[in-house]
């Protein structure tokens, strides 16, 4: 992980990658500054989560509680203002949670156009002699993230109560967000690099180095703006990646086709 995070940050020095860097930052900062947090404000108080039957049992249980909290003598206000400031912390956590999606998901969209020359500037640079041809095509990258997508919203509607149990509610939303991240970008860059046979075989979750250096990136884009930056960092890690896989089976197949030659030239030799 920590290999692939260094070889990303060492890229920024080369031109060809850093003012394509600063492309998502230019193009997107006043659409998602200016509507990113307010759009997700507005769909937070919108009759459809406010008159959700789950949402208004919720809130009845909760004003039960307050009451009979506050009617506990000496201590009953002290509790509710420690519990008021506990959920208003985790409310301020899971806003910054959802406007840091929006930016990080506009981001993805301008940085995907952006996959092949990415990927083309990496290559030129550190593996000049490794030939890359890669799969699939854009309709069906397309088809398979959008599935994707649709199977984590159903996944997330379906753990809504989640949302209401503190801590547990940041690190699921966390992780959700970072599924549909991960899933995105190795089907993005693996489809430019890798053979369909090759890529199948490194693109599970449990292919621990990607997947810790694509979470530190994630991390690091619930802070303000940094979102914008991220997908271009994570281009550029799994390409590293992938391409020092495609390197090391060109070498292993360039031994194997070698020795039936040499064992051949030995017999005629002897």
């Amino acid at each position: 992980m920590l290999d692939l995070l260094f070889k990303t940050f060492a890229d920024l020095k080369e031109p060809a990658i850093l003012w394509r860097l600063f492309i998502p930052f230019v193009a997107a900062i006043i659409l998602v500054s200016l509507l990113g947090y307010g759009i997700f404000g507005v769909f937070l108080v919108s009759d459809m989560v406010m008159q959700n039957p789950f949402v208004t049992e919720v809130t009845q249980w909760t004003n039960e509680a307050e009451q009979t909290i506050g009617s506990i003598p000496f201590v009953g206000a002290a509790l509710l203002w420690v519990l008021g400031l506990v959920f208003a912390v985790i409310a301020g956590v899971l806003g910054v949670l959802l406007g840091s999606y929006l930016i990080l998901l506009f981001a993805m969209l301008i940085t995907a156009f952006m996959t092949d020359s990415l990927v083309k500037a990496v290559h030129d640079k550190h593996y000049p002699n490794v030939a890359y041809q890669g799969h699939g095509s854009l309709l069906g990258m397309t088809g398979k993230l959008l599935w994707f997508g649709f199977l984590l919203l159903l996944l997330f509607i379906v753990t809504i109560p989640m949302l209401f149990i503190p801590l547990v509610n940041l690190i699921w939303f966390w992780l959700l967000g970072f599924l549909f991240f991960r899933y995105s970008l190795v089907l993005d860059v693996g489809q430019v690099i890798l053979p369909e046979a090759l890529f199948n075989q490194v693109k599970d979750f449990g292919n621990w180095p990607p997947t810790l250096a694509l979470g530190a990136l994630f991390l690091l884009s619930t802070m303000p703006l940094v979102g914008l930056f991220i997908p271009v960092l994570a281009v550029i890690a799994l390409a590293h990646y992938y391409f020092e896989i495609l390197r090391g089976e060109q070498e292993a197949a360039a031994v194997m086709d070698s020795s039936p030659a040499q064992t051949q030239a030995e017999g005629v030799d002897s």
